[in-house]
């Protein structure tokens, strides 16, 4: 009995490596790939909660925060390119609220900032960077559409819509 549960969580084991090695996502840690770059869970979960306790209103999640690393990687290039990107310490200084931010955080500021100084023109290079791309996601965040350049969530399998309220039936004065 003992080498039966042995065994089945080694195929356990086999059976999940499979799945993110099929998924493009090498260790349980990945939760993106970008082009052979690598984006970890804790990349985005630390650039998610120095972002939203700096600044609580911002809405960010973990989802649109992979999300928006994933751009930020054509957003800078492009904004390297025309001479628009910003330096690490220009995007320490946009944010002094955060005290030491990750190299994430760092890249979705420099994104952002620099994503507002980009012409049409260079924003249309950006989505076809990202047309071109390899993005692997973790199935957790949801998906790339590359020719449509958008981001589908997943929603697990558990969450089940709640079925409409069944109208009651018509009633009639008693008389």
């Amino acid at each position: 009995m003992k080498a039966f549960r042995v065994l089945r969580g080694a195929v356990v084991t086999v059976a999940v490596a499979g799945v993110l090695a099929v998924s493009g996502c090498a260790t349980a840690d990945t939760a993106a790939v970008v082009n052979g770059h690598r984006i970890t869970e804790q990349e985005v979960q630390e650039a998610t909660a120095q972002i939203t306790k700096a600044y609580p209103d911002s809405s960010l999640n973990t989802a649109n925060a992979l999300s928006s690393l994933v751009m930020a990687g054509f957003i800078n290039q492009i904004a390297d390119e025309s001479g628009k990107g910003l330096s690490d310490s220009a995007a320490k200084a946009a944010i002094t609220e955060i005290e030491d931010p990750s190299p994430a955080t760092l890249e979705l500021v420099k994104s952002s900032l620099a994503s507002q100084q980009l012409t049409t023109v260079e924003q249309g290079h950006v989505v076809e960077l990202a047309r071109k791309a390899q993005v692997t996601m973790n199935p957790r965040y949801g998906t790339f559409d590359a020719k449509a350049v958008r981001f589908d969530v997943s929603q697990p399998n558990w969450i089940k819509a709640e079925p409409a309220p069944a109208e009651p039936a018509p009633t009639t004065p008693a008389g």
